[in-house]
């Protein structure tokens, strides 16, 4: 499991970016990665457990989870 921090998060794109703990590009994510229910916004800073995926030459976190 992979953990980062929550770098940016726009909430009427539902698009954001977490950057790795251990160092690192930062990767994007989109409100469908969440394993909330409720979709809710995680805030800039929360830790956030993930899994990376690339599709069409595009790597991004995915099956994002609180830590």
């Amino acid at each position: 499991m992979i953990y980062g921090k929550v770098e940016s998060y726009d909430n009427n794109k539902g698009t954001g970016l977490i950057t790795p703990e251990a160092g690192g590009k930062g990767l994007p994510f989109n409100r469908s990665a969440f394993s909330w229910t409720d979709k809710s916004a995680p805030s800039v800073g929360r830790r956030l457990s993930y899994e990376v995926a690339e599709d069409a030459g595009v790597t991004s976190a995915i099956k994002l989870h609180h830590a």
